[in-house]
């Protein structure tokens, strides 16, 4: 019994094994996808009551925030010229008493500093919290075209 190989026919079945073996990692892909967006849809599903408590929070929030923001600013700004006449009155008080001073002068730097990081913070956190919201928005949105992707493969079968 002898049966002849040509090198055509050798490559036809290494390309087939080839897309057997790609068909089937595929469908393992598309398996685990499945599964993920029944969690995410899960997920959401059991926390869309928080979701949209969160969402519906976000512009009173965001109000909050530039409130206190403005606050402080206008806090720093009546504060500055008193600092600024407190520490003259506390130089000519203290000509005779170095120490003092330079202990006055690192309170009133370290107070302006943490005025500027807690602003800076607040400030941070309100752009964080919009471009996560405008992130988890996207995400959503993916996974509908995704799972639309499959409803409509799905109909074609």
């Amino acid at each position: 019994m002898g049966a002849t190989l040509t090198v055509q026919d050798l490559f036809k079945l290494i390309l087939f094994l080839l897309g057997i073996g790609a068909l089937s990692y595929l469908i393992v892909v598309f398996k685990n996808i499945n599964k993920i967006l029944l969690k995410v849809n899960s997920f959401i599903e059991t926390n869309e009551k928080n979701i949209n408590t969160i969402v519906n929070q976000l512009p009173e929030i965001s109000e909050n925030i530039n409130s206190i923001t403005r606050t402080a600013s206008t806090t720093i700004e009546e504060i500055t010229p008193e600092v600024a006449e407190l520490v003259t009155n506390v130089n000519e008080i203290t000509e005779k008493i170095d120490s003092i001073t330079e202990s006055i002068d690192n309170t009133t730097y370290k107070i302006s500093e943490t005025m500027d990081i807690v602003t800076d913070t607040v400030a941070d956190t309100a752009y964080s919290l919009q471009d996560n919201i405008k992130n988890i928005d996207t995400y959503i949105k993916l996974i509908l075209e995704v799972i639309d992707t499959i409803k409509g493969y799905l109909k074609k079968r």
